[in-house]
């Protein structure tokens, strides 16, 4: 199966932006869809309904990027060296026969889905890292996007809608970032055990093969006698 593969196919991603067109393939999970369904129907409940002090949710929208942004800085280094470990100690044996696999419901290798769900989790880090630190630079009392703001028509009306909508994008974020954390640590697991299973399945064919081949000299000692 190794002699199918096309070597081109293994190095087509020229940069991360064919990576995460590759990435979109990979389907959010339908548990991650209610929870994150749920957090935002409470968030937009409370930023267009509930609460009517603008102030408070400008706070809040502050303090959650400040929050986000230390949480995907330091998360982002462990994942990273997670992976490392484990592009390291995996073998080169079992990715290619992974390469050589189809996965059915994405259509690209196995070996290719699997380091897509890697690498979905670390954009989605880079994403709202970059978003966050926007939040922290140019939506401070004063900013740069408050003043721009200021400038066109409508602006009180213009600054309320982006307010609530980004009270809910920046509190829906930080929960699909810990649930995108939870995926990551199962990918681990998974690709773990699967290292595992390789392993047992070399040991299996080694030792069918020690078998073969005592059963063979064997013969051959008998023909000899006879």
């Amino acid at each position: 199966m190794i002699n199918k593969i096309d070597a081109k196919e293994i190095t087509k991603e020229k940069n991360l932006w064919d990576v995460y067109l590759l990435c979109k393939r990979i389907t959010i999970s339908t548990f991650h869809v209610c929870i994150l369904l749920t957090a935002s129907i409470f968030l937009l409940t409370n930023s267009f309904f509930l609460e009517r002090d603008m102030s408070h949710l400008v706070s809040d929208i502050r303090n959650w990027a400040l929050i986000g942004f230390n949480f995907a800085v330091t998360t982002l280094g462990f994942l990273i060296a997670g992976f490392t470990i484990f592009a390291t100690l995996s073998k080169p044996d079992m990715f290619l026969q992974m390469m050589s696999v189809q996965h059915k419901k994405t259509q690209m290798p196995t070996l290719k889905y699997n380091f897509m769900a890697f690498m979905k989790v670390f954009i989605s880090f880079i994403t709202f890292t970059f978003i966050y630190l926007v939040i922290i630079l140019f939506c401070q009392t004063n900013g740069m996007i408050g003043n721009m703001v200021d400038l066109v028509p409508y602006s009180t009306v213009i600054k309320e809608l982006i307010i609530k909508l980004g009270y809910w994008v920046i509190g829906t974020s930080l929960i699909y970032l810990v649930l995108v954390v939870k995926t990551f640590i199962f990918n681990i697991y998974a690709i773990i055990m699967n290292n595992i299973r390789w392993e047992l399945y070399i040991k299996r064919k080694e030792q069918k093969f020690s078998s073969n081949k005592g059963k063979i000299d064997k013969n051959i000692n008998v023909t000899k006698v006879h």
